[in-house]
């Protein structure tokens, strides 16, 4: 079975910069790669570790097009070197999320998914 078939909910890449803030200590994590209701993955630096809680908050770095910010715990699941020296991909489960919260994932989701490929023509 491939990674992609394991995956129940499909990922949804954003037209749109976000920026993952750590609510604990004010710092930047990395940014949002793609997200779905339930997880994400993200660039970050080394200071992401597995098998962590945090209590994040996704924002946007476009004035242009702001979004109300939305709050989360994730577990971060894995991470895997990227060729940058201080760069890691992450993947992380949204562990808790209240409904307010919620609804303003799946607003940001609808108001900027894009489908595969779309972003490489813009």
């Amino acid at each position: 079975m491939t990674e992609d078939e394991r995956r129940r909910l499909p990922r949804h890449q954003l037209d749109q910069q976000v920026e993952l803030i750590d609510q604990v200590n004010g710092t930047s994590l990395g940014v949002l790669v793609n997200i779905h209701m339930e997880g994400l993955l993200m660039m970050g630096g080394l200071s992401m570790k597995p098998d962590h809680l945090y209590q994040v908050q996704l924002q946007s770095v476009s004035s242009s097009h702001p979004f109300d910010a939305v709050e989360l715990t994730m577990d971060c699941m894995w991470t895997r070197a990227m060729g940058q020296q201080d760069r890691v991909w992450a993947g992380c489960q949204i562990i808790d999320l209240s409904f307010e919260n919620r609804q303003r994932l799946a607003q940001l989701i609808d108001l900027f998914a894009v489908e595969a490929g779309e972003l490489s023509t813009k």
